[in-house]
């Protein structure tokens, strides 16, 4: 800078292309619009500083001299510094870019956090190599015991990153430490005298840190001058003690997300050179702050950073809603957006009953949903996060207009119930940009840039678009609607009047209206004959509902057309339950889906109990029902899926929620969307079981873990845990006899390794690593798991039990099976089967149980091992994660391998040749058990392995290696 100014320009890239120059070309004959990547650039555009006097017309101008109290730019390798005099500046988003051609782009984004570095002399920065200080800000500096004092004490940053200082005419260095495991590491600061023990940190020019991106820790300082790590408004700051400290001193105020009160205020002087202040939570188009105290030809430097995100107005679904011509009544169904349309391939046949109303009904959109949606959205289901989305010519946008700057306080608390909702739509499509003259066929030799407008209402006029009231009549064929969503940032505290802080999307859809009646045909199909439930067994069957239907003169309806409304399948059902209808259950609570993908609607109202709610529906089925929707068609509750455009398996742009220890069924699968997740409660089992470190679980969804340790980590609610499967050979040892029984044995376990999800509908026994049991509901644990995949249940009315792997080995040299059989149902066994069921962290022999319980009751979601030869006289099986180094398991191997065993071998000296006579996986074991080669031949395939001389087991087969 040659001079002071009033507001400077501060670039950055968009990650947005700028395509540069476009013109017709001829390549190998055809002619058409290109560009040259040769002129491709990065878009960028500019963070806007500045101070009242660079206000040129409502708008902050690059350059305008004003007073020119922004007088220095310095660059110290690291970080550019802007040198302030006193003043209240502003540092606003950009709205716009400017592309090659001298194109304006607009572009939208808001600021969610930000940081404000201050020195008092710009070459405090510091680099590996530098000697330095570490101070608290507050004229404290750590010292070699890493405590803050008044006591200057010299740091060396070396060049490798290490710090070290002296003291009592030793070396001291600095050392990042960690304990625990998994989730649960501790992080610390220590001391050591051992160079080797030093570890390497890093800087941004400020701050030390070690490690890097999310896995940092920033050196900081708590409230008894101890350094520790990361505690926010805290974080230490490096000076370079070469730099003579500078006499300048000042005050840095810096407010809120408001503007109008002052969130932090710091004396900068000799003592506090430099330091930093944060901001958290914002949603804003700018952030506020002041400098004073300066005298003279004094500066204050600051570095400006700031966590942007861009402006997202692009939803995931609405409700439409049909009114009566009186207002009276309203029916209403949601539809997802997808490209940019509304419904089914972008059309939407909205059909209502004849006794609704047939002329002059008014359709209306509303219930907008956006995944990201703020904390003001309550009832929306995803709120929490940051977009302040909107409908174009709601009664909000009506409100506002396109100044938000005038409406301030209504953009920050606005009712949003108001902004999702538009009662009109628009008769064309806006035009957005110009790609229209780039289209195949067009002619032209000029030269032409990629354009982009911004939405305005003048703008949309002008091309030749009006906002009209959607008045239909039966009959009236499809009509295009059109419609505009708006996001913008909530706090917009910028003293300029003109720039608009909001970005637009753009929806369609293919309406119409439909006036007709359906009689809705339910079909029940048994899925469980029976059920265990907490303190009973259930011995009523569940069912799932299928929905068709059929006109008045009892025709069927072909599927993909007609509705039902929800108060017509509630009062269906209980007359169904009443008459006793085939396969009808015993209440409504026995259905655990309910099928409505094959018809086009499921209409509902949220103020006439006439037609009813899905919220009433779904709250008459069974805990964990689920509600299967037809293909464009959702709800904004949890357990509503959509049929997928392909129609192979169902799609959720819900959360999903499984309530342990009630039955569930899923006859189809399904997708959740990356921003939805599936969360299953893991309830404390009553009746006096004292698991406290194992579980058995089975799930119908694939769970993330860690493909080394087949560890799940859920930070959400503290819990972490490993999923295992009994070993399936080699499986006993340890055996204890008392008297005539073997009253406890070893069973051996083996973590799920080796793949990046477990596989759902499989049963697992968990180890509980990290849980915080709550009280109020007696929740175990919760699992978590976004984007998953719920697979269909595979268990049928004659075979509830869902099979697991099968584990063998010998008890005291009895051959002994057990297969493991999970359930969704939950289920009754006989004690005399002898099958293992979990309790008090192990697993017991059903035959312990007392002449006054005839039956084991497992619960849904859990497991239990059934035993198919041996065992009879085992009482207790302990789980074990150690190798079994019991050899007598070897003495029920074969000598030679046989068709059956699918694979033919020849031992040599120190190898060992396999031949696969049909698909199979291969297992080569020692004598201790232990794995030494695991792997997947095709018939015909060989496989030769290097071995010491001794015995192996290939599959069960026992071997001898020379």
């Amino acid at each position: 800078m040659t001079s002071g100014v009033s507001c400077l320009a501060l670039p950055f890239q968009t990650q947005r292309v700028d395509l540069g120059p476009i013109t017709q070309k001829t390549v190998n004959t055809y002619t058409s619009y290109k560009y040259d990547y040769n002129n491709v650039k990065d878009l960028a555009a500019d963070f806007l500083l500045y101070d009242n006097s660079g206000i040129v017309g409502g708008t902050a101008k690059p350059g305008t001299a004003g007073d020119g109290n922004i007088a220095k730019l310095s660059f110290d390798g690291t970080n550019t510094y802007i040198g302030l005099k006193n003043n209240t500046y502003w540092l606003e988003t950009p709205t716009d870019a400017v592309a090659q051609g001298e194109v304006n782009i607009p572009v939208g984004y808001r600021i969610v956090g930000a940081r404000l570095v201050y020195a008092n002399n710009v070459a405090q920065n510091i680099k590996k190599g530098d000697k330095i200080y570490i101070t608290d800000g507050k004229g404290n500096y750590m010292n070699a015991s890493l405590k803050f004092t008044a006591t200057k004490v010299e740091w060396n940053f070396a060049a490798d990153g290490k710090l070290s200082t002296t003291s009592d005419n030793s070396t001291v260095y600095l050392r990042h430490e960690e304990s625990g495991i998994l989730l649960w590491k501790t992080y610390s600061l220590k001391n050591t005298n051992k160079s080797d023990q030093a570890s390497a940190f890093n800087t941004d020019g400020t701050s030390l840190f070690y490690g890097s991106g999310t896995d940092s820790h920033i050196i900081s300082f708590d409230s008894n001058g101890n350094a520790v790590y990361d505690i926010s408004q805290q974080n230490a700051i490096a000076l370079n003690a070469n730099v003579p400290v500078s006499d300048n001193s000042f005050t840095v105020k810096v407010y809120d997300k408001t503007g109008e009160n002052v969130a932090h205020q710091v004396a900068v002087n000799r003592e506090n050179p430099t330091g930093d202040i944060v901001l958290e939570e914002l949603n804003n188009d700018a952030i506020k702050f002041q400098i004073e105290g300066l005298t003279g030809d004094q500066l204050a430097y600051v570095c400006l950073q700031v966590q942007l995100e861009a402006l997202n107005p692009y939803i995931d679904k609405m409700d439409i809603s049909c009114t009566q011509p009186s207002g009276e009544k309203k029916l209403k169904n949601q539809y997802l957006a997808d490209d940019f349309t509304i419904g089914t391939n972008g059309k939407v046949d909205f059909a209502v009953p004849t006794n609704f109303g047939t002329n002059g009904l008014r359709f209306a959109f509303e219930g907008l949903h956006h995944k990201n949606a703020d904390e003001t959205y309550t009832n929306i289901g995803s709120e929490g996060k940051h977009s302040r989305y909107h409908f174009v010519k709601s009664d909000y946008y009506d409100l506002i207009g396109e100044n938000l700057q005038a409406h301030r306080s209504d953009a920050a608390d606005y009712d949003y119930t108001k902004k999702i909702e538009v009662k009109v739509a628009g008769t064309q499509a806006f035009k957005c940009n110009n790609s229209d003259i780039f289209k195949a066929g067009t002619k032209g030799d000029g030269t032409y840039y990629y354009v982009e407008n911004r939405y305005s209402n003048t703008a949309y006029n002008t091309q030749g678009g009006t906002w009209q009231e959607m008045r239909v009549n039966n009959g009236d064929g499809y009509v295009k609607r059109y419609l505009v969503v708006c996001d913008e940032t909530r706090y917009n505290i910028a003293p300029t009047t003109t720039p608009r802080h909001a970005f637009y999307a753009y929806y369609s859809t293919d309406l119409k209206l439909t006036t007709v009646n359906y009689v809705p045909e339910l079909t029940y199909t048994k899925v469980y004959k029976d059920a265990v439930v907490p303190n009973t067994y259930d011995a009523n069957y569940y069912v799932g509902v299928k929905v068709s239907l059929k006109d008045t003169d009892n025709k069927p309806i072909p599927e993909g057309e007609g509705y039902v409304y929800a108060k017509q399948i509630i009062e269906k059902i209980a007359l169904d339950i009443e008459a006793k209808k085939e396969n009808a259950p015993v209440d409504t609570k026995h259905i655990l889906y309910f099928d409505a993908s094959n018809i086009n609607s499921l209409l509902f109202s949220d103020t006439d109990p006439t037609w009813g709610t899905l919220t009433d529906l779904k709250a008459k089925l069974g805990d964990n029902a689920l509600l299967y929707m037809p293909e464009g068609v959702t709800a904004n509750l949890k357990n509503v899926v959509t049929k997928s455009l392909s129609g192979d398996d169902f799609v959720s742009e819900n959360d999903i929620e499984l309530v342990d220890q009630q039955p569930f069924f899923a006859p189809y699968s399904i997708r959740l969307n990356a921003a939805n997740e599936v969360v299953y409660k893991r309830k404390v089992t009553l009746n006096h079981n004292e698991t406290k470190k194992w579980v058995s679980l089975m799930l119908p969804f694939t769970v993330a873990v860690d493909t080394k340790t087949g560890s799940y980590v859920q930070t959400k609610d503290n819990c972490a845990f490993t999923f295992y499967t009994m070993n399936t050979d080699n499986t006993f040892s340890n055996a204890q006899e008392t008297g005539e029984y073997i009253y406890e044995a070893d069973a051996h376990f083996s973590p799920f390794t080796g793949q990046f999800v477990t596989q759902p509908n499989k049963a697992y026994v968990v180890s509980i690593d990290q849980m915080e049991e709550t009280n109020s509901d007696k929740v175990l644990f919760v699992v978590r798991q976004s984007g998953s995949t719920i697979e269909a249940t595979p268990a049928t009315l004659t075979q509830p039990l869902i099979q697991g792997e099968t584990a063998t080995g010998k008890i005291k040299g009895e051959a002994t099976t057990l297969v493991n059989y999970g359930s969704y149902c939950g289920v009754k066994v006989p004690k005399t089967d002898g099958i293992f069921y979990f309790n008090k962290d192990k697993f017991i022999s059903s035959l312990l149980l007392d002449e006054r319980f005839q039956d084991v009751y497992v619960l849904p979601f859990r497991s239990y091992y059934a035993c198919q030869n041996g065992a009879n006289n085992v009482r207790y099986l302990n789980i074990s994660l150690e190798p079994n180094t019991e050899t007598s398991w070897i003495d029920n191997a074969t000598e030679t391998a046989t068709a059956s065993a699918g694979f033919m071998f020849s031992a040599e000296t120190g190898k060992l040749t396999i031949t696969a006579t049909k698909d199979l996986r291969t297992n080569i074991r020692n004598i201790n058990g232990q794995t030494i080669d695991t792997t997947s031949l095709k018939a015909g395939e060989t496989r030769t392995v290097a071995l010491p001389s001794g015995i192996y087991m290939v599959n069960g087969t026992k071997v001898v290696v020379r």
